[in-house]
């Protein structure tokens, strides 16, 4: 123990606390000094470079392109799906630095327009794959319209927890979607389903799984779908609606076309067995 009229020999304390030499050379600052101008080049690059590894392929097109290759935008952006144009309206983009470190470069997009809109992360797969995750999408039923045989309206919404495409194919999907407003005609007259909604996941065969059923509608639906792949088509399962309901909507011009009438449920509603393959 030290008394107050103890001499203490203040350069063995120093000593005990002295700072490790920084042996850095010249070289060391040249290389250090080197990536901080090169980190300052990259991340200001311009937001043109990055639009033209997007479009190269002739599939998308951007108009006002503003920012950085790492955060940018574009006022105006399209997409070409069997050789016709289709609008995504304004472009936002967010490259991950990271992630092409891994070498499966990831960006947050986003597009919006009036009703129709996106926002999720996209990543790189591969040469021909990509993948989605966390991601929203809304559009209207019209833009699916030119793949259906018949006439539909209303607004379609998915949110992907993960979806995987690689050579155009199937390879992974974990999804909800919904058709809210949902309507289809007849060939006499439109059909209110009220919402629709299903859970969509593959089949680990690069095809596609669904369960169908309803989201505050009349009718009561509970269908199981199959797209397996490369062809062929399956869907089996059940639905039921009111009598009223079935006359409002003139039903049995169309039903009977690819259901089968079964024994009314325990509150009257029409029953109606579906087996169908194509």
């Amino acid at each position: 123990m030290l008394l107050m009229n103890d001499k203490v020999d203040v350069s063995m304390v120093f000593k005990a606390v002295s700072l490790p030499k920084l042996n850095m050379s010249k070289k060391f600052w040249i290389t250090l000094g080197v990536i901080f101008w090169l980190y300052f080049v990259v991340s200001n690059l311009p937001a043109v470079w990055g639009a033209y590894l997007l479009t190269r392929s002739g599939d998308i097109a951007m108009n006002g392109v503003s920012g950085t290759l790492w955060s940018g935008r574009a006022s105006l952006a399209s997409i070409k799906v069997k050789g016709v144009d289709h609008s995504l309206g304004q472009l936002t983009w967010k490259l991950n630095l990271l992630s092409f470190l891994t070498l499966k470069p990831c960006a947050l997009i986003g597009t919006h327009m009036d009703n129709q809109e996106f926002d999720g992360v996209v990543c790189m797969r591969g040469k021909n794959g990509i993948t989605v995750k966390d991601a929203s999408v809304s559009f209207p039923a019209a833009l699916v319209q030119p793949l259906l045989p018949l006439a539909i309206s209303g607004q379609f919404a998915l949110t992907i927890e993960r979806l995987e495409i690689g050579e155009l194919q199937l390879l992974g999907l974990r999804a909800k979607a919904t058709w809210m407003d949902s309507k289809i005609y007849n060939g006499s007259n439109w059909m209110n389903l009220g919402g629709i909604g299903a859970e969509l996941t593959d089949d680990g065969k690069k095809g596609l799984n669904a369960h169908i059923f309803d989201v505050n509608s009349p009718l009561h639906v509970d269908l199981l779908g199959n797209l397996p792949y490369p062809t062929g088509a399956a869907i089996k399962g059940s639905f039921s609606l009111p009598e009223p309901y079935f006359r409002e909507i003139n039903a049995g011009a169309w039903v009977s076309m690819f259901a089968t009438q079964q024994p009314n449920d325990a509150q009257g509603n029409l029953t109606y067995a579906v087996d169908l393959n194509f």
